[in-house]
């Protein structure tokens, strides 16, 4: 494919998934783009195989992603930002169910269970890991679980995303929050050796100093400095009646634990963009590589959103999406556009 039909079909996908709610199928794509864009005379049809190769094509695309849409990374990006009241970043660890009940002949799909649906669906499992400051939102990147791949757990993929947020990324977060499922002994280890700290909720069964968390305290409430694990990992755990959350940062007090914390629901608010508005489950190609390259281009997506939403001030991508639903759609990536905000 030429650079230029590569770009001009990679806009197209991107703008078409920002301004329209629909399932996103190549032909779906091309009539949508193409019906908005006859009001520019200058700007080229998209017809549905040219999408179809862009979805079949193997390129770097977290290159693409770092280089088009890193500076969200960066706190002068943020007009409102204070320097002199600097903001605490995050890494957030979580992963979830991509629906495809009806993709049949995908290898990597399987029968998942969805905490969020509290059922089990056929899907793809995606491990994502994304940096926040608590406003601004980036994808750092993801990796799909593979039933077949014995040797990769979903722990396994998840600091191969550190490692990448590490060194390609260069980020230095002040926590790398996670659920209780993610804080595996080899995971603490290696955040404490990228000198990160790292803040979960973890299982009332979850060893400290050889003892089960729960029988750890005798109040339903307190925290204690202590060994967790075999490995003998140095950590702060504090509870709240049933609740167990540690830390490997044994200066923070009970309330600020749980308080930096709830950042991680950050993660859960993309995970609900990138299916309810980003239609992430949508595309029906049979193929594990298109599935790939679509979920990369809902966050090029994403990420374009969100600096749109930073740069205009507005609150919530949702607001941005019901603006834009009245919008033609644009033909590049430097949106030209002249809004009300509500």
């Amino acid at each position: 494919m030429k650079k230029l039909i590569f770009k001009t079909a990679l806009f197209a996908y991107i703008n078409t998934i920002c301004f329209r709610n629909f399932r996103p199928s190549c032909v779906n794509i091309s009539k949508l783009y193409n019906n908005n864009i006859i009001v520019d005379s200058k700007c080229s049809c998209i017809y549905h195989d040219k999408l179809q190769r862009l979805l079949q094509l193997e390129q770097k695309w977290n290159l693409y992603l770092k280089q088009k849409y890193g500076h969200l990374l960066h706190k002068n990006f943020d007009l409102n930002y204070n320097k002199s009241k600097r903001k605490k970043t995050f890494l957030i660890i979580d992963d979830t169910v991509i629906a495809k009940p009806f993709s049949k002949e995908l290898k990597t799909l399987s029968w998942l269970y969805s905490p969020s649906d509290k059922k089990y669906l056929f899907g793809l499992n995606a491990v994502f890991v994304i940096w926040t400051d608590g406003n601004t939102r980036f994808p750092i990147g993801f990796r799909l679980l593979n039933k077949d791949d014995k040797t990769k757990s979903r722990i396994d993929l998840a600091m191969d995303i550190l490692k990448d947020a590490k060194k390609f990324y260069k980020v230095n977060p002040d926590y790398v929050l996670m659920d209780s499922f993610y804080p595996a002994a080899k995971l603490l280890k290696l955040i404490r050796k990228l000198r990160w700290h790292w803040i979960a909720k973890i299982k009332s069964n979850r060893l400290l100093n050889g003892v089960q968390v729960k029988d750890a305290f005798s109040y339903r409430y307190g925290n204690k400095i202590g060994r967790l694990y075999k490995e003998k990992i140095k950590v702060k755990v504090t509870k709240e009646n049933d609740q167990f959350w540690a830390t490997s940062d044994t200066k923070l007090d009970s309330a600020n634990i749980r308080k930096l914390y709830v950042n991680r629901q950050i993660i859960e608010e993309f995970f609900k963009i990138l299916k309810s508005e980003l239609k992430i489950e949508g595309c029906p190609s049979r193929t594990n590589i298109a599935q790939v390259n679509h979920i990369y281009f809902v966050m090029f997506a994403f990420c374009q959103l969100e600096e749109f939403r930073i740069r205009k001030n507005i609150s919530t991508i949702y607001k941005i999406r019901l603006i834009l639903q009245d919008c033609i759609i644009q033909k590049d990536l430097k949106w030209n556009l002249k809004i009300n905000i509500f």
